[in-house]
């Protein structure tokens, strides 16, 4: 064999293995690449499947109840008096709800030289509440709410003004009236504490009750119209 044939045959015989051996390596790494791929594709969407039901878990739809006390204060009352009351709600994905109160104030101060007494003026409202989930599972939740009802003064009253010995005679009238507010739910568990701050206001028209037939009932009719107050409330709040 003459030289110039013998190295080409050499240089095939050597280099044909190393070609193939390049191949299976390439395609070696082709195949591993999508493996690597597929992996970091699958941990990612577990990633996101984690956050997502965190996320649900934070803001599920509950009920809400709470008993308060607190104070009536400001607007038409004369001074600071003692206030009780209780709410029922709902909220959805703790957003978004709706929920119904009753205030009661047995000793409401105004003064007047007819009321023989302080009066009683509670009020009935059915509101609207949105808030604002904060922590996991939403353990605090400032939150605003406002909504129509009624508002009730109910007081015994004087025949003649500031005379107790003319008698007296009772005097019970309803008007409808409004409230708007806010504040914020603390909760360790589904237990915890719930404090707002609400305006009130009668309105000047609309009586709930019936027509006023005594000099009493007209004279509560006149005084609860247009009645304005705040109430600042604290109390324990449950959740299921």
């Amino acid at each position: 064999m003459h030289a110039p044939h013998w190295v080409i045959a050499t240089t095939f015989a050597v280099g044909l293995p190393a070609a193939v051996f390049a191949q299976d390596a390439t395609n070696t790494a082709a195949q591993t690449t999508p493996a690597t791929t597929q992996t970091t594709t699958t941990q990612t969407t577990t990633t996101n499947d984690t956050t997502s039901t965190h996320l649900i878990n934070a803001t599920q739809s509950r009920w809400l109840a709470s008993g308060f006390v607190g104070s009536n204060f400001g607007a038409s009352t004369d001074s600071a008096s003692v206030d009780f009351g209780a709410q029922v709600g709902y909220l959805w994905n703790g957003v978004i709800g709706a929920e119904v109160l009753g205030d009661f104030a047995p000793k409401f101060k105004i003064n007047n030289a007819l009321f023989s007494d302080n009066p009683n003026v509670n009020a009935y409202m059915g509101n609207i509440i949105g808030a604002v989930p904060i922590g996991d599972e939403g353990q605090f939740q400032p939150y605003i709410s406002g909504g129509l009802g009624a508002v009730q003064l109910r007081s015994d009253v004087f025949n003649v003004a500031g005379l107790a010995s003319s008698g007296t005679v009772s005097a019970n009238q309803t008007k409808f009236g409004g409230d708007i507010g806010g504040g914020i739910m603390g909760f360790a568990g589904n237990v915890g504490i719930r404090a707002d701050v609400r305006y009130y206001r009668a309105f000047t028209t609309s009586n709930l009750s019936t027509t006023a037939n005594t000099a009493a009932d007209v004279f509560a009719q006149n005084l609860l119209s247009g009645l304005d107050f705040w109430r600042a409330n604290v109390g324990l709040a449950v959740r299921w």
